[in-house]
């Protein structure tokens, strides 16, 4: 029998994910004109000012501090995978849905709300996460699969980068 860390939602682990997720994210927002707009740094970073491209800074955001702490960690975590997919799914879902929601009520841009979408978001994700690798049991098989999704996700963000199709959520803001 697999024994498992449980995560805590209020613990130490849980603020320090969310808020290295949150400057990480913030740092990307801005790392692909401070490169000089180069096409490797494109591939993580938010290329204009689209919703698309404030989910793809989360999502990357994401991936990058769940890499680094499988890396680092000691201790096997349930459901990595798909704890993992259904973190990123959150922001994936929540950012365009509260940023369009506000737009319809408000029809004004706020910077201090795009902000605040983001980082609710990252905290919700961060919530998702640990009910699904406290409650749910997942086999290692449908584990497994959870691993080619979030591969499929990573895939998707790199070629929605350089085609993205032509749709409002990937309209850059400023234009």
């Amino acid at each position: 029998m697999n024994i498992c860390k449980e995560l805590k939602f209020f613990s130490k682990e849980s603020l320090i994910d969310i808020i290295v997720i949150c400057i990480i994210g913030t740092v990307l927002h801005f790392t692909f004109e401070f490169s000089g707009r180069n096409i490797l740094v494109a591939l993580f970073s938010a290329v204009n000012e689209s919703v698309w491209e404030h989910i793809k800074i989360a999502v990357w955001a994401i991936y990058i501090v769940s890499l680094i702490k499988m890396a680092i960690k000691e201790e096997r975590e349930c459901n990595l995978w798909s704890s993992l997919f259904f973190k990123v799914l959150t922001v994936v879902i929540l950012i365009p849905a509260l940023y369009y929601l506000y737009k319809a009520i408000f029809i004004v841009e706020n910077l201090i709300v795009d902000m605040s979408i983001f980082y609710i978001s990252v905290i919700i994700s961060r919530l998702v996460e640990v009910i699904v690798q406290n409650k749910i049991r997942i086999s290692a098989k449908v584990e497994d699969v959870y691993k080619y999704l979030n591969l499929g996700i990573i895939i998707m963000f790199v070629i929605f980068t350089f085609l993205p199709p032509k749709l409002d959520i990937f309209k850059d803001k400023r234009k």
